[in-house]
């Protein structure tokens, strides 16, 4: 290797280095990160306009609330937030993986909260003895 490729090479190396450093610090932490930072142990007590505060932090995806409990949920690529008594002295925020919405435990809040259905399938079983539809 030639003194002018290695050079042209280093040059290279070093451009990208330095990009992969700035789009490190402009990146955002996870959601779960900065509710950690903002509200210890998911604790909200009192606090009214919780579930906006987090909207504003990042997007959700989806956002719905349970009429019968009042509890917000937003949608996030890998978590699902849950602000539960928003406003009371038992307001609690909860972060868990989509491993329930996945599996169908959020079907009632809508089509944003529960996998599609693959493209082929016809939505119900095949019958009994191995037939087919």
């Amino acid at each position: 290797m030639s003194a002018k490729t290695a050079r042209t090479l280093g040059i290279i190396f070093l451009f990208l280095a330095v990009l992969c450093l700035i789009m490190a610090l402009v990146s955002k932490p996870p959601v779960e990160n900065r509710i950690a930072q903002t509200w210890s142990n998911g604790s909200c007590a009192g606090e009214t306009g919780v579930a906006d505060r987090i909207a504003a932090m990042e997007r959700p995806s989806e956002r719905a609330t349970d009429p019968a409990t009042g509890d917000t949920y937003l949608r996030y690529p890998k978590k699902l937030v849950i602000i539960s008594g928003e406003g009371t002295p038992d307001c609690r925020i909860t972060v868990e993986g989509l491993d329930r919405v996945n599996s169908g435990a959020f079907i009632w809040l809508g089509p944003g909260f529960v996998p599609s259905a693959p493209s082929n399938s016809s939505g119900g079983s095949s019958g009994s003895g191995g037939g087919v539809k």
